[in-house]
């Protein structure tokens, strides 16, 4: 009877949790639907804390996300999208959407997998449209962009949503714009963004600065005016009462003659007054007059965003009123006395299905508007339509840098002037107010820098340029490994980058003979000099240690490599597959990698910077990610043992023992600098490289003793010799010959003189000698006795 009881109290509470949710998924959907998104992915947040059921919580997730869409909170929303996918992985529509919104974050290589992603799950919508067009339609507009220079206005920009600037009719030096900051000590939140409301603001450039007092016990605080050396944007402030409301205060422009001011307001006039209408107000010499609003449709119907042309009789609105071909519209409507004529939908193409918003008409008569419709670059985008003689309107997009993946919009022109003003939330997804300039022809060269072997980036590295015309100029990348300088036009470039613990790197570029701007786009990667680097493309015939003509063309970028790392000494390492005896494998790989040695010295490389070193099958090939990648029967850290191939199919063995069969490079030193001797091309019977003489250990008579300090490849000279005048050789097998300094008859004068040279960090010691063989240091006492 109590389990009875137990299963049906768990069973009530499960009803009652389900319930809960569902409550609160039934609210964020009311509230959605209203346009109160601020306060719909609030309830639909703790709708997802509540449930439990997958399948829900994907639903959930997915409605918050779509909020968090609607007021351009893409972080967020990208959030909640991920979460919608996590609980239902074949969620298209969120891999869909998730796509987008990591366009407006400008996480370009995420989108493109979510993409991807989405055309797995729905492979037919390819047909129709493929989504990922708008990654390359973005990388060709970004590397060859408009004429047109832009930067952010940080002179009255805040951490608020900042938008829709405007002149004040002529007068540049006076602006007017919208802004979410707090304008009193008791601002309302808006339910829709969650944001203040936004009201009109006003800036002046001027040099007039006002400088306040610091407030002191008793006293006011008091202003007064300073005049500066430089020009700037004066501190905004609040253009008033009579036009600033409890509502939302928008878009807005001057009449011709700048005595009227046109701006979209949510205030209620009447009960049935719906959504935003557009209101005009009197400027005064002591203030604004008083607020009419324009009987441009019914009250039941929204408008706002208006624009004025020059001669004052027309005006442009938008309106997602009937008649119109989806979302919001642009219309316009006639003056008549002092009314307006009925609205007139501007037709197609400069509307869309999608939302058309904040019209410019440009004192020529070309209309500049933003849009969301599919052929731009993400969010809103700003668009130029000019009229032809036939009277069609050709509306084109104005691509980067005018635009970018984030909203981009009202973009305002000074009178008869290329330049103005737009709004942009390119900047950490808030809205901000930019400025632009037409310019001549620029370029720039966009560049990443990554670690070759992981492309992971590397901060921080740094940039030389040197361009044809001698200039030099340096530079550092970012945090993120991005670094943007600017080029001249008719100039070629070499841009060298450099970060400690990898050999330096390079790019070339050329603006000779362009004429249309372009940003040069390039990830440079740096090889990290902790591993050994393999060269690819190194070829021999079976059994041959001779280079083939492709292994040379393929060694021309080491030297170039040696080249542009001119403090690097480097061991060249040829490995071989398990093929053959053991002694045979190590034999061969010493002399390819002797070859290799040779013809780099034949390409000017100096001698003492490269030491060849034959490893056999000593040691095989370790995966790495990269080629896990590429070989889908092998895992990042595989080592390529004899045993590890042996439990492979047949083709997969042959193409383990090709990828153990490599030639690879390790740097030994970075501080390499070139001695008297370094130009000359040692022979394995050399006796005398410039001044340091050689001599064989076999021409010293009688016991002796003498220090080692090295045992080397006997067809290598080391660069360790340049130290000493006089040096000794022997043998030791073979293949390898011992280096030492010195012949002493004593064994402590010996030991003494082992000590001070193993203190420059060469790993020194004694050895006994007769007639030209090592003996122990019992049989020297004896025979010295």
């Amino acid at each position: 009877m109590k389990l009875f009881s137990n299963i049906c109290i768990f069973i009530i509470l499960g009803v009652f949790v389900s319930c809960s949710s569902q409550s609160y998924v039934n609210r964020g959907d009311k509230m959605a639907q209203s346009g109160q998104y601020y306060y719909a992915q609030g309830l639909y947040e703790k709708a997802y804390k509540k449930s439990k059921d997958k399948e829900l919580k994907a639903d959930i997730a997915f409605k918050a996300a779509s909020c968090f869409d609607q007021v351009n909170e893409v972080r967020k929303a990208s959030s909640w999208y991920r979460r919608a996918i996590l609980n239902r992985d074949t969620f298209s529509n969120a891999v869909l959407n998730l796509a987008y919104a990591e366009v407006k974050n400008g996480k370009m290589e995420e989108a493109e997998e979510n993409f991807w992603e989405y055309l797995d799950l729905k492979p037919e919508a390819k047909a129709e449209n493929d989504p990922s067009e708008i990654l390359k339609r973005i990388n060709t507009w970004e590397e060859y962009p408009g004429r047109y220079k832009v930067e952010i206005l940080n002179d009255f920009n805040s951490s608020g949503s900042d938008f829709c600037p405007v002149y004040m009719g002529k007068d540049t030096n006076v602006i007017f714009f919208s802004s979410t900051r707090k304008l009193n000590d008791k601002p309302k939140k808006d339910g829709v963004t969650g944001d203040f409301h936004s009201n009109i603001f006003e800036s002046h450039f001027s040099n007039e600065v006002i400088r306040k007092s610091k407030k002191r016990k008793g006293k006011e605080a008091t202003s007064r005016k300073v005049i500066v050396d430089t020009y700037q944007w004066s501190k905004a402030r609040g253009v008033g009462d009579t036009i600033n409301s409890d509502w939302n205060e928008g878009a807005a422009c001057f009449s011709p003659e700048a005595d009227v001011l046109y701006f979209t307001s949510s205030r209620k006039i009447t009960k049935d007054n719906q959504g935003t209408k557009i209101f005009a107000v009197q400027r005064q010499e002591d203030g604004w007059g008083s607020v009419a609003q324009l009987d441009l449709v019914p009250d039941s119907l929204s408008v706002g965003h208006p624009s004025i042309s020059a001669d004052g009789n027309i005006l442009y609105f938008v309106s997602d009123m009937p008649g119109g071909y989806g979302g919001n519209d642009i219309w316009m409507a006639k003056k008549s006395g002092s009314s307006w004529s009925e609205p007139q939908n501007m037709g197609r193409p400069i509307n869309s299905p999608n939302n058309e918003l904040f019209p410019f008409i440009k004192n020529n008569g070309d209309l500049f508007f933003a849009s969301d419709r599919k052929e731009g670059m993400g969010g809103l985008d700003i668009y130029q339509a000019k009229r032809q003689e036939t009277g069609v309107w050709k509306v084109e997009n104005m691509k980067y840098p005018i635009n970018s993946t984030a909203d981009d919009f009202a973009m305002v022109f000074q009178p008869d002037q290329e330049k103005g003003m737009f709004t942009s939330s390119r900047k950490n997804g808030n809205d901000d107010i930019y400025r632009f300039d037409y310019v001549p022809l620029q370029f720039s060269f966009l560049g990443k820098i990554v670690n070759s072997e992981t492309n992971e980036f590397i901060p921080n590295a740094d940039i030389h340029i040197v361009s044809s015309n001698g200039e030099q100029m340096d530079s550092q990348a970012a945090e993120d490994g991005q670094f943007n300088v600017d080029l001249d036009p008719e100039l070629e470039y070499i841009v060298m980058v450099s970060a400690e613990g990898y050999l330096n790197g390079k790019e070339q570029v050329s603006t000779l003979g362009i004429e249309i701007s372009r940003n040069f786009k390039s990830i440079i990667g740096l090889k990290p000099i902790e591993k050994p680097i393999e060269l690819p493309n190194i070829f021999y015939d079976f059994g041959s240690w001779q280079l083939r003509e492709e292994s040379k063309t393929a060694l021309d970028g080491l030297v170039e490599t040696l080249n542009d790392n001119p403090k690097i000494t480097i061991e060249l390492g040829s490995h071989t597959d398990y093929v053959g005896s053991e002694s045979t494998n190590r034999d061969l790989s010493q002399k390819r990698a002797q070859s290799v040695v040779d013809y780099l010295i034949e390409k000017g490389i100096y001698w003492d910077r490269l030491i060849a070193h034959g490893y056999g099958e000593s040691k095989p090939q370790t995966i790495n990610a990269v080629k896990a990648k590429e070989f889908d029967f092998l895992a990042e850290g595989d080592v390529l043992s004899e045993s590890f191939i042996s439990k492979l199919k047949e083709k997969e063995k042959d193409e383990a023992n090709q990828l153990n069969r490599r030639t690879d490079f390790r740097v030994l030193s970075t501080d390499y600098q070139p001695g008297p001797n370094s130009k000359v091309k040692p022979g394995s019977d050399s006796s005398q490289i410039g001044n340091t003489l050689i001599k064989d250990l076999s021409e010293i008579k009688g016991v002796f003793y003498t220090v080692q300090i090295g045992a080397f490849n006997k067809n290598t000279i080391p660069p360790i010799l340049q130290k000493y005048k006089v040096v000794f050789r022997g043998s030791v097998d073979d293949s390898t010959v011992r280096y030492t300094t010195g012949i002493f008859d004593d064994l402590e004068e010996a030991r003494a003189e082992a000590g001070k040279i193993s203190e420059t960090g060469i790993n020194a010691f004694v050895i006994a000698y007769n007639k030209g063989k090592k003996i122990t240091f019992a049989e020297a006492k004896k025979l010295k006795k």
